[in-house]
């Protein structure tokens, strides 16, 4: 390694967790000069609380030591995990998975998170309200150029795409014509809310709120499934239903449903817990009920070209399904921070994104392929388990294994040994 590397200039386009985290690894390199792109005019993480392993937490100080309290500072607890059936015979059981217990879990907002990564950051490195019109190769070995609406453009090494199913990124990555270039729609909606406390405890009644027991619980219907995410009693509850939606189309952003409608998707629901949450869902939106579809990449033939990466879900449709989805994000942006902090020189550039795809594309498959199988189960729509929580337990436990034992260690030491094979060829 050179004595004193090149200046390595890096945008990253999304302004979500995984893009902060790692802008906040490429900080702690000199040699890196890295900006953050968000179209919208905040960064926003939107959607209900997320919830962290300890893992997770320590691939967080890995990319930066001083996000060692970022948790605390963003207001994190930890939290009790519950499943429980909403629906037939077994209706109110609680689905025992006692590997879900292993893992240690905080729960946390993840705009609040999202604040705590980018607290300290030059300013002059976050750009929101910055919307990107084209991205091209300069030349072979050249770099590649950002275009903005309005004609600006600018100029960077590697280009790191985290800016969803709909970015732009992909396309760049992938081509025009890649099958796997479009999500589709899985035939899943979601509609998340955040109430009061007082006002869910209204509605909800007291024993699924105890302000002694953070939780996150979940409730597994025939095609739904209702979850609220309680911190405390100084915080809002957060609500999140799903459903499957059997007349979709493939490319529908949402399915619009009546009040009547929403009520008869949920109607075979009958606990007076999960009853008070699609009455909260009802008393915001008396009109008209948009649910947001989950779209679905197909599997990527590459996350990279010679000078561009795609990470979190421009990448993958990883679920967001107990907190996998954030894992999976920080496990890449640690590994390609790495990576990129070992470029000495503008060469060493595709080496070093050929070893981020060889080892996070495999993982983030596998965690692909467990989310959907688990979403299945908690959905009530795997086959051979139903509502059954004696056989639910057991399929979820092994989903919940693979998803949530991260191997960053592993990771790291495979991406080093073949960044450093493939510098050896050239």
């Amino acid at each position: 390694m050179s004595s004193s590397p090149s200046t390595i200039r890096v945008a990253i386009i999304g302004g979500g967790i995984a893009s902060a985290a790692l802008l906040r690894g490429l900080l702690r390199h000199s040699h890196i000069a890295a900006d953050i792109y968000e179209s919208q005019p905040s960064f926003k993480a939107e959607g209900h609380n997320i919830t962290l392993t300890s893992a997770a937490e320590e691939i967080l100080v890995k990319l930066d030591p001083s996000l060692d309290d970022c948790l605390s500072r963003a207001e994190a607890v930890y939290t009790a995990t519950d499943t429980r059936i909403a629906a037939g015979p077994y209706a109110g059981h609680l689905v025992e998975s006692p590997s879900v217990q292993d893992y240690k879990e905080r729960m946390v907002d993840p705009q609040k998170l999202l604040d705590e990564l980018l607290r300290g950051t030059p300013p002059r490195m976050i750009h929101a309200s910055s919307r990107i019109a084209s991205i091209t190769d300069i030349s072979p070995g050249g770099g590649v150029m950002l275009t903005f609406v309005g004609g600006t453009q600018k100029k960077y090494d590697v280009v790191v795409g985290a800016d969803g199913v709909h970015g732009i990124s992909r396309e760049f990555v992938l081509g025009p014509d890649d099958p796997a270039l479009r999500p589709q729609n899985t035939g899943v909606w979601r509609l998340p809310i955040k109430v009061p406390y007082k006002k869910a405890l209204d509605a909800m009644g007291p024993e699924f709120l105890d302000p002694r027991r953070p939780c996150q619980t979940s409730w597994i219907g025939d095609g739904t499934y209702l979850q609220h995410d309680f911190m405390g009693p100084e915080k809002d509850v957060h609500i999140t239903a799903y459903a499957v939606n059997t007349e979709y189309s493939g490319e529908s952003w949402a399915s619009l449903l009546t009040p009547e409608e929403f009520s008869a998707v949920f109607a075979s629901i009958p606990l007076p817990v999960c009853r008070g949450m699609i009455n909260l869902i009802q008393s915001l939106y008396t009109v008209q009920i948009a649910g947001i579809s989950y779209m679905q990449h197909k599997p990527a033939r590459t996350y990279v070209t010679r000078n561009a990466a795609l990470i979190d879900d421009a990448a993958h449709s990883v679920l967001a399904v107990r907190g996998v989805n954030a894992l999976i994000g920080l496990e890449e942006a640690y590994i390609l921070s790495m990576l990129l902090s070992r470029v000495s020189s503008k060469a060493a550039i595709p080496a070093a994104l050929q070893a981020f795809d060889h080892v996070c594309r495999p993982r983030a498959e596998e965690a692909v392929r467990h989310t959907i199988q688990a979403g299945l189960v908690t959905i009530g729509r795997d086959r051979e388990v139903g509502l059954d929580p004696y056989l639910m337990g057991p399929r979820l436990q092994y989903h919940w294994h693979v998803l949530k034992e991260s191997k960053i260690e592993a990771q790291q030491a495979a991406a080093i040994q073949l960044m450093d094979q493939l510098l050896m060829q050239h």
